[in-house]
C-alpha cells in the first residue's frame, strides 16, 4: 500500500510539473540604423538577448552547462549570453523547464536579439498579458526607441503589442525636439499616443553692404536674393563671404536650438587681403542646368538627383541646381530636396549624406500641398468613395488628396442610408470627418 502511495504521488507530481508550460515564439535580430548609434550597450564578447514576459523567477543556462546573467526589468528580461550559444536551458520554479534551441546558427557576440517568453497552465483560466500601443507622431519621419527597441516610422504610425506594465519611449526626427516619457499598459483598452515632436532648427540671415557677394555657410552657397540659410542644426557652423575671387570674411559662428538669427556685416569687418583656401567653382548656366557653386570646406560626395521630366526644377537647399537631373557634390549632412514645375512645387524631401560614397536619388514630382481626411462613422466597415473612387472602409484616413480641392464623401454599407458628405481639406493638415449613417428601415 505505501509502495502504490509512493507511485501515485510520484505520478501526481509528474503530471503537475507536464501541465506547466514554456515557449519561446517571435525570435528577431534587432538592427540599428546605419546612421544613429544604439543605445544599448551590447558587451563584446557576449550577445543579448531580450526576452518578453509578464513572469519572473526564470534561470538560464547557456548550452545547457554555463549559467548566464540576468536582469529582470518591468515586462522584460535581458539575458547576456556567451558567444556561439546554440541552445538555451530556462527554468522556472512553477512552469518547468525548456531546452530552447535557437532558430539561427548561433547568437553571435555583439549582437542584439529580441524574443517572447510565454508561460501557461492548463488548469487556470486564460488572462491577458499584453495589449496594444499605438503611436501617431508628427512629423511623419521619425525614430521611435520602445524600451530597448528602435522603429523607424515612415508615415507617422507605429503599433505595437506589448506586456502589461509601464514602458519608456523616445521619438526623435532631424531638426526637432525630441519626446521622452513613458506609459502604462492594462487590459482595460489600448494605449493611444499622440505625439508632436516641436521644430529645433534654425535658419541664418546674413547682411552684407553689397549685392553681388556670396556668402557660404558650411560651404553650401546662401539664396542669392535673399541670403537666408536652410534649415540649420544647432551648434558650430563656418560663416564665410567672398567676391570677385576673394574672400573677404571667414569666422565661425554658434546658433541655437531653433533660432533664427541675422547677422549684419559691414565694410570695416571685411578684410579682402584674407585670401581664400579652398578653389570656387564660378556657377556655369546653360540651357539645360543652372549649376551652383561648390566648395572643399568639408568632405563631399557624389551625388545625382532625377526629376520626373527633363523641364522639372531641381532645388537643393532652396537653391536651383538644375533641370530634369543633376550631378555634384555635396557635403555630408542634411539637404533638402524639392522640384518645381508650372510654379506647382513638391514636397520637400531630406537627403542624408554620412559617407563619400555616390548616391542617387529620384525626386518627388511637384504637385500642390497634400492634404488627409480622418473618416470614422458609428458604423465599422462602411464603405468609402472619394469621387466615386473606392478607396478604403472606416475608419480609414485618406492620404495623397489636393489640398484645397473640393471632394464627395460616400459612406455605403447594407442595411444602412448611403450618406453623402463635401470636404475641402487643407494642406499638411488632417481634416477629421466624423460621418453618421442610420439604419435603412426598409430593408430586409
Amino acid at each position: 500500500m505505501a509502495v502504490l502511495l509512493v507511485l501515485f504521488t510520484f505520478h501526481f507530481s509528474l503530471f503537475t510539473v507536464s501541465a506547466q508550460t514554456i515557449e519561446v515564439k517571435d525570435f528577431t535580430r534587432l538592427k540599428r540604423p546605419l546612421w544613429k548609434r544604439s543605445k544599448v550597450v551590447v558587451e563584446k564578447q557576449k550577445a543579448l538577448l531580450d526576452l518578453t514576459t509578464t513572469e519572473k523567477g526564470f534561470t538560464f543556462k547557456a548550452n545547457g552547462t554555463e549559467e548566464v546573467e540576468v536582469a529582470e526589468g518591468d515586462g522584460i528580461i535581458t539575458v547576456k549570453v556567451p558567444h556561439k550559444t546554440r541552445f538555451l536551458t530556462i527554468a522556472h520554479p512553477t512552469y518547468g523547464q525548456l531546452t530552447w534551441r535557437v532558430p539561427v546558427k548561433y547568437l553571435k557576440r555583439k549582437k542584439h536579439y529580441r524574443a517572447t517568453l510565454l508561460t501557461s497552465d492548463p488548469t487556470k483560466a486564460y488572462k491577458l498579458s499584453q495589449q496594444w500601443v499605438v503611436m501617431q507622431v508628427q512629423p511623419a519621419n521619425a525614430i521611435v526607441h520602445m524600451d530597448s527597441t528602435v522603429h523607424l516610422l515612415r508615415d507617422g504610425s507605429l503599433a505595437l503589442q506589448l506586456p502589461f506594465g509601464t514602458h519608456k519611449y523616445q521619438v526623435e526626427s532631424p531638426f526637432y525636439e525630441e519626446v521622452t516619457d513613458s506609459f502604462c499598459l492594462s487590459d482595460s483598452a489600448k494605449a493611444v499616443l499622440n505625439i508632436m515632436l516641436q521644430p529645433a532648427y534654425s535658419y541664418l540671415k546674413v547682411v552684407t553692404p553689397w549685392t553681388d557677394a556670396d556668402v557660404y555657410v558650411d560651404g553650401q552657397l546662401l539664396n542669392p536674393v535673399t541670403s537666408t540659410s536652410s534649415r540649420l542644426m544647432a551648434g558650430s557652423h563656418y560663416l564665410s563671404v567672398r567676391k570677385g575671387g576673394l574672400s573677404y570674411y571667414e569666422s565661425s559662428i554658434q546658433i541655437g536650438s531653433a533660432e533664427k538669427r541675422i547677422i549684419t556685416l559691414t565694410q570695416s569687418d571685411f578684410d579682402p587681403r584674407w585670401m581664400p583656401k579652398v578653389t570656387v567653382i564660378q556657377p556655369q548656366v546653360t540651357t539645360d542646368t543652372v549649376q551652383t557653386a561648390q566648395t572643399a570646406l568639408e568632405p563631399t560626395a557624389p551625388v545625382t538627383l532625377k526629376a520626373a521630366t527633363a523641364d522639372t526644377e531641381i532645388f537643393v537647399d532652396r537653391v536651383l541646381v538644375g533641370r530634369g537631373e543633376w550631378s555634384g557634390q555635396l557635403t555630408k549632412g542634411y539637404h533638402q530636396l524639392t522640384t518645381r514645375q508650372d510654379s506647382i512645387e513638391s514636397a520637400t524631401s531630406d537627403l542624408w549624406i554620412n559617407s563619400e560614397l555616390p548616391q542617387e536619388q529620384q525626386l518627388a514630382v511637384p504637385q500642390t500641398s497634400e492634404a488627409l481626411i480622418n473618416i470614422h462613422s458609428n458604423v465599422v466597415g462602411a464603405q468609402i468613395f472619394i469621387n466615386n473612387r473606392l478607396v478604403g472602409q472606416t475608419p480609414y484616413i485618406v492620404e495623397h488628396l489636393q489640398a484645397g480641392k473640393l471632394y464627395e464623401v460616400r459612406l455605403e454599407k447594407k442595411g444602412y442610408k448611403t450618406v453623402r458628405k463635401k470636404v475641402q481639406p487643407k494642406g499638411n493638415e488632417l481634416t477629421d470627418m466624423n460621418i453618421k449613417m442610420k439604419r435603412n428601415k426598409t430593408a430586409k
